[in-house]
């Protein structure tokens, strides 16, 4: 912290510009004339500020001066605010809260001009204090007037060290990337395992139980895939390497706490609630300084420049929602207000937390339905993953969440207990496959979801090393895409395309998921410090696509018609199930309990007797038709 008994000293700061104003002259010599002779002289200003004359130097009698602005010398002076990162603001439980200091700092001659809101930059200087701009007594601003006791500190700078990195995530010059030989010596040593990705799955927020493909989407938007800009002097943005991500879903279920836990992951991770935050504090503001003039102030998103912005409530932001379009596909922030009109670079990565329209998911609704309020599908559809999340009723599942809390209260519990329901975690197979194309060939490959539960309490990252490993990752690793790859994501995409019916209520696909695809492979390739993204990387990708859209899944696909009998309404989603099943697997039969236990999986109060006079109805219409005991084929019309 700048205390009083650094005034004077030769100091080095690091932080955030989070205010900037404009550009102005500042006098450093002044030149005088005396109205009666005429002799000019020049009296020097002192930190900008200057005393009038008292005397002629011809020593003329009650003279007058006169200045002369022609022959007064000024050089360009600017101020700035800068803020301490956040990254250095003490956190834990028994760390004391406190709001991140600010000091104005004044740049001068070649170095006005240097930084933006929203950079991060290191400022070499002089500590040196000036007068407030109140009284410190009733006597008023005459010469008879008691001298003022009250200072406040401010940055001479003398040097200025920008760490924008105007090639976007991970190239160009990071000070934060130098790693220290025993962080690197660490990396080593995780890079000797047999796969990175799920122990760093594991990692991340251990606390939460379950959830690992959430987990693994935070992940990857964290690492981040690679920005194509275009040839020339500007190099201007082509396709953005940030991936954004949506979670939507029920209250209670940890989304509020993984934002937290993944800004604090982030070296410019930036965490704001949706209830309280406006366009400006989104953005930027234009405020008024003590001079009068007006000056730019960072917000989020500039503030999370080459880093990270989580926003939690987002669906009460309402219409300041419109703000964050520019931002997260162009990656930058146009301000046009009191005369100040410019662009800001805002290469954000945005991870936000919303519920839907009822609080909870009502399987009563399309998925228009259940959205609709929360946001408009123009800014849905800038999102590369839109995970939705239900608090699921299982009694195995909750007899395990309920272990893994209590476990976590406990001291000393047992570190061979997981998240399986209690039982021992097996141990993970030796081997290094990380750079290796023969994964491409192994059959066993099990899911993403069980190599997470596979992984042991005790090769956990702690979150400082997380943190290094992801920091290195996004920094050193640029892998590019295989011949595999590209054919899985096409692949991925078309079958996508075929499955989309707009009509329907269902999200639309459009080419930004093509491209949400590709980032998303690289960032896992990412994770595993790969040169080429595999097709088994796209695999891994398309598995947390797929299980963010579960919920989706059991919506129905048609608006239904309130005050309908209850068979009525059965017949509707089982035969809108099996129109979206047919599409999917291209198979028209169906068993008896699939179909059962749908229904009671997304319909209220059923009983078997409703089932039964549904199935008949469909029966009738020639819908369903039972060919053997317990066997149904659908013989409906797929769109």
């Amino acid at each position: 912290a700048v205390r009083s008994d650094l005034i004077g000293s030769y100091v080095g700061l690091r932080g955030s510009v989070v205010r900037a104003a404009g550009v102005t002259p500042m006098i450093t010599a002044f030149s005088f004339a005396c109205s009666r002779c005429g002799c000019e002289f020049a009296v020097r200003a002192q930190e900008g500020r200057f005393d009038w004359p008292a005397t002629c130097p011809r020593r003329c009698v009650h003279a007058r001066f006169v200045v002369n602005r022609e022959k007064c010398k000024a050089i360009d002076w600017q101020r700035i605010r800068l803020q301490e990162d956040l990254m250095g603001l003490p956190s834990g439980p028994g760390a004391a809260r406190r709001v991140p200091r600010t000091m104005d700092c004044d740049l001068r001659r070649c170095l006005v001009g240097s930084c933006v809101p929203g950079d991060s930059v290191t400022l070499y200087g002089v500590v040196r204090c000036m007068p407030t701009s109140g009284n410190m007594a009733p006597g008023g601003e005459g010469r008879q007037a008691p001298s003022r006791a009250l200072y406040v500190l401010y940055l001479d700078v003398k040097a200025v060290v920008n760490d924008r990195r105007p090639d976007g995530p991970g190239d160009g010059c990071d000070p934060e990337g130098d790693f220290t030989p025993l962080q690197l010596e660490f990396i080593r040593e995780v890079h000797r395992e047999q796969e990175r990705f799920p122990v760093l799955v594991a990692s991340f927020c251990p606390h939460i139980y379950g959830q690992p493909l959430v987990k693994a989407a935070l992940l990857l938007a964290l690492l981040g895939g690679r920005s194509v800009h275009a040839d020339g002097a500007e190099r201007r943005l082509r396709r953005r390497g940030d991936v954004h991500v949506l979670l939507l879903g029920d209250p209670g279920l940890g989304k509020s706490e993984l934002l937290r836990a993944l800004a604090r992951l982030s070296p410019r991770g930036v965490y704001v609630a949706g209830n309280s935050s406006s366009v400006a504090g989104l953005t930027a503001a234009v405020v008024r300084d003590p001079s009068g003039e007006f000056a730019l102030e960072a917000g989020a998103l500039i503030l999370a420049d080459t880093g990270l912005c989580c926003i939690d409530e987002f669906d009460k932001m309402g219409v300041d929602q419109h703000a964050l379009l520019e931002a997260m596909e162009q990656q930058t922030v146009s301000i046009a207000k009191a005369g100040i009109v410019c662009t800001l670079p805002a290469r954000t990565t945005v991870v936000t937390a919303a519920n839907p329209v009822k609080g909870s998911w009502d399987t009563s609704l399309t998925t228009a339905q259940n959205l609709k309020g929360v946001m408009t599908d123009a800014l849905l559809s800038r999102f590369d993953v839109v995970f939705t999340m239900r608090d699921e009723k299982s009694h195995a599942e909750d007899t395990a969440m309920s272990r893994h809390i209590v476990q976590r209260r406990m001291r000393g519990a047992d570190s061979t207990w997981s998240q399986n329901g209690g039982a021992p975690v097996p141990a993970a197979p030796s081997g290094d496959w990380a750079n290796d194309g023969q994964v491409e060939q192994r059959p066993e490959r099990a899911p993403l979801q069980d190599r997470v539960a596979r992984v042991a309490q005790d090769d956990r990252l702690p979150p400082e090393l997380l943190s290094t490993y992801l920091r290195y990752a996004r920094r050193y690793a640029h892998p590019s895409l295989s011949q595999g790859a590209r054919r899985r994501i096409k692949e991925e995409w078309t079958e996508r395309r075929k499955r989309e019916h707009s009509a329907a209520g269902e999200m639309p696909v459009t080419p930004r998921q093509l491209e949400a695809l590709v980032r998303l492979s690289e960032a896992r390739a990412r994770a595993e410090l790969r040169r080429v993204v595999l097709r088994s990387d796209v695999e891994d990708v398309v598995e947390i696509a797929r299980a963010g859209a579960e919920v989706l899944e059991a919506l129905p696909t048609k608006v239904m018609r309130q005050g309908k009998a209850r068979p009525n309404i059965v017949a509707d989603r089982l035969r809108q199930y099996m129109e979206k099943q047919v599409r999917l697997r291209s198979s028209r039969d169906f068993r008896e309990r699939e179909l059962l236990d749908y229904v009671k999986n997304v319909c209220e109060g059923i009983d078997m007797q409703d089932f039964d006079k549904a199935t008949a109805k469909l029966n009738e219409e020639g819908v369903l038709l039972r060919v053997r005991p317990g066997e149904y084929e659908f013989h409906g019309e797929v769109c």
